[in-house]
């Protein structure tokens, strides 16, 4: 890592440049792609989401590719980017099934809903609970620290193992929540960040961490421009009149403020809890550990950036513009 490296001076100009040229031409590609394949909810849903703990990387645009360690989805689920992704019916019963492929003991849990056990490498274990009330929550792992164990003493990073759980509402009705907002079509975006130091000793339990946590990489759904603008889960296309919901969560260590060009949106939910009093916004904060669900109402065509305030986020190890920048493209 190079912390030393000056950012280089990002301008409005230098982005629309970039994706004015082979990124724009991609991105539009890939928003076809994505308005020719709609995701419909089905029924039933799945009752069982099967998960693999391993080691893998992300290659950012500087050249750099970053070990992380990352679910891997094996059956009752999808992927946004590279992130595993689920969805279940509220009240119902969902059993989460983890193979640790990794050479530290993990336990996942779904924030604000259940922990699972702890897994030593190279177990599979599961846990069983209800799925909570219709809305976004995040798939996480308990930092082993806050379980006393013995490993904690390396100070394990786990970088990278999480993911979404939809919960969709008892009714079926393609609403967020039953009396809720109704959408047209969905996106999820869940955004993280690494200091590429801690990230290198994460799998070696022996490893002591080599000094504070300086966040130098930032991705969104596992992945990081330009290779955003390829992924249909990540460009956010949609059609003019449509009205979009977009599921936010936020797994890194900094708070992010997200702002969005050419539209607002309103805010519907913040942490699963219905919002009525935020008027339209074209930013939004977001802790770590948080969701936030926002309606977009797309009211003129174009294609306009969706990316953090912080100019930092918006890089590689300094270099702009990389890290997490997605699109809207509306036709």
């Amino acid at each position: 890592m190079n912390n030393s490296n000056p950012l280089t001076t990002p301008s409005r100009r230098t982005l629309l440049g970039v994706l004015a040229g082979g990124a724009g031409l991609t991105a539009t590609a890939t928003a076809k792609r994505a308005l020719a394949v709609p995701r419909p909810i089905t029924k039933p849903l799945p009752t069982t989401w099967t998960l693999d703990a391993v080691n893998t990387s992300t290659s950012f645009g500087d050249g750099a590719s970053i070990p992380f360690f990352e679910y891997m989805a094996v059956s009752g689920g999808q992927t946004r980017g590279s992130l595993p992704y689920a969805e279940a019916t509220e009240g119902t019963s969902m059993t989460l099934a983890v193979t640790n492929s990794l050479a530290v003991p993990i336990r996942p849990a779904v924030l604000g809903v259940a922990r699972g056990p702890l897994i030593a490498p190279g177990q599979t274990d599961s846990f069983t609970f209800t799925m909570p009330a219709a809305g976004t929550w995040l798939l996480a792992t308990v930092p082993l620290r806050a379980q006393g164990h013995a490993a904690a003493t390396a100070g394990r990073p786990m970088s990278g193992l999480w993911g979404t759980l939809v919960s969709r509402p008892a009714s079926g009705q393609q609403v967020l929540y039953d009396g809720g907002p109704a959408f047209d079509r969905e996106y999820t975006l869940l955004y993280d960040d690494a200091d590429d130091r801690w990230n290198a000793m994460q799998a070696d339990p022996r490893a002591q961490l080599p000094g504070p946590y300086e966040p130098n990489y930032y991705r969104v759904n596992g992945i990081a421009f330009p290779a955003t603008m390829s992924d249909s889960d990540t460009i956010l296309a949609a059609m003019v009149g449509e009205r979009v919901l977009i599921r936010i969560g936020n797994m890194g260590k900094v708070r992010q403020s997200l702002h969005m060009h050419g539209y607002h949106f309103d805010v519907a939910a913040q942490n699963n809890v219905p919002e009525v009093h935020l008027g339209e916004k074209d930013t939004v904060g977001l802790p770590s550990g948080n969701t936030v669900d926002v309606i977009l109402t797309v009211n003129q065509p174009g294609m306009f950036p969706f990316h953090p305030h912080d100019v930092q986020c918006v890089t590689a190890n300094g270099s702009y513009p990389f890290g997490a920048l997605t699109l809207v493209v509306a036709s």
